[in-house]
């Protein structure tokens, strides 16, 4: 905590006190932009009373509005800069609430440097600007005017609403609520906070737990913190934190993300995402990350599965479409739903089950070799082993490998010239029928 002190009208010394590090940031640069104005003669402060203010006539330069009480003011003319604070060096806050209406300022920007005990409300008109807010619970309102704004808010539970300019919006800790403007708004938030902003192209940081985000198309969030909720429109893009709870309407790509929980109308695509993890989409893409054990429903065309970690599982069990997975050098769990899948071993040791639709079982020479078990090869219509590239269409070597097959245990375990092993469990009757070769 800092306190910033502004020089104010009639050499008044205003103190304010400051938190947060944007809103900080932004108070120490109003602080130094009013002393450099003040040494170069070019500022004019005025002390504000409650009720209507106009700034003087014939002021150039810098003109500063100063409130040192709580209380309802409207400023109009050309304010450059308003502080709310106090005269007091102890407190350093306005005492009370203070309501700043500042829609009949013309200059083009107004900087607003405000600390009010009881929270200030501010009510922005066409200009643009910057808005710290450093004590209690204040609101920002932009409507649908059309300036550009920074907004730096700390520590209160705050209300914003964004104009339909750009935003660039910060908020420190408490639980805000933030309405977007139909602009252009980034936003960085570590709260527990609520943000709307289904009209404007949005780029959201969360560091925070348990916020509700709301967003349209196009939208991009990245989540740093964990268990926030996230809905965005189309062809958004999400980075994900811990157990988030993500949603779009249309297409959707998450990135990275431990323990997600998303439902897209659409198609998505999922990247190097980690622990146990829920997907219900139109169809997806999946690149994998060690750890990763995925639900997958693909709810009306197929998907794609793709190792790229250790440790992986892919169960397509309700899936109502099929999906090709791909293990790579780990060890790989691929799980079939209804429709007729495609599970491609790898090198390392890979368990497959095909599932009640049936699937085709596939290793390729030269990127097998490792153990793979079929858990219900028996069980469904349909079911195919493929081997590529062994050449086994050539001189009988399939029923040579058949020949050399052994049988325990109610199992089958065959094995290939590459060291590849695959058991058949509850299958003791392979037939050259049940392979594919090429």
């Amino acid at each position: 905590m800092a306190v910033v002190t502004v020089v104010g009208a009639s050499g008044l010394t205003v103190q304010v006190t400051v938190s947060g590090g944007q809103a900080e940031s932004l108070a120490s640069s109003f602080s130094a932009s009013i002393q450099n104005a003040m040494t170069s003669s070019s500022l004019t402060s005025v002390g504000l009373t409650s009720g209507a203010n106009s700034s003087m006539t014939g002021a150039s330069g810098t003109v500063q509005g100063v409130v040192t009480v709580g209380g309802t003011y409207s400023i109009s003319g050309d304010y450059n800069a308003l502080v709310v604070g106090s005269a007091d060096t102890i407190n350093g806050a306005a005492s009370g609430s203070t309501v700043i209406n500042a829609t009949g300022v013309t200059a083009s920007s107004i900087d607003v440097l405000a600390a009010a005990s009881g929270g200030t409300v501010f009510l922005a008109g066409n200009q643009s600007g910057s808005f710290a807010a450093t004590t209690g619970d204040n609101t920002f309102v932009g409507g649908n005017t059309t300036g550009d704004w920074t907004i730096a808010t700390a520590g209160g539970n705050d209300t914003i609403y964004g104009t339909a300019g750009t935003n660039h919006i910060s908020d420190q800790g408490g639980s805000s609520l933030i309405y977007l403007g139909n602009g252009t708004n980034f936003v960085n938030l570590t709260g527990q906070d609520t943000i709307d902003g289904t009209g404007g192209v949005d780029s959201v940081n969360l560091s925070g737990t348990n916020s509700l985000v709301s967003l349209g198309d196009k939208a991009f969030v990245s989540d740093t913190g964990s268990n926030n909720t996230i809905s965005v429109g189309n062809s958004g893009v999400v980075a994900a934190g811990t157990n988030d709870t993500i949603s779009a309407a249309g297409n959707l790509q998450v990135i990275h993300g431990q323990n997600s929980d998303i439902s897209v109308s659409g198609s998505m695509s999922f990247l190097n995402g980690s622990g146990t993890s829920t997907i219900t989409a139109g169809n997806s893409t999946i690149f994998g990350a060690s750890g990763l054990d995925l639900m997958l429903n693909s709810t009306s065309a197929s998907s794609l599965f793709v190792a790229d970690g250790t440790n992986e599982t892919v169960n397509g069990a309700s899936s109502l479409h099929s999906f090709q997975a791909f293990a790579n050098s780990g060890n790989i769990t691929m799980i079939g739903g209804s429709g007729y899948d495609t599970l491609v071993g790898g090198t390392g040791s890979d368990t497959m089950t095909g599932g009640s639709g049936g699937a085709m079982f596939a290793i390729t020479d030269g990127h097998a070799g490792g153990s793979y078990t079929i858990t219900d090869f028996g069980s469904a219509a349909g079911n195919l082993m493929a081997l590529y590239d062994y050449g086994l269409q050539n001189n009988n070597g399939l029923q040579s490998v058949l020949n050399s097959a052994t049988v325990a245990g109610g199992n089958t375990t065959l094995q290939l010239a590459d060291n590849s092993k695959i058991t058949f469990v509850g299958v003791t009757d392979l037939k050259a029928s049940d392979f594919t070769l090429s």
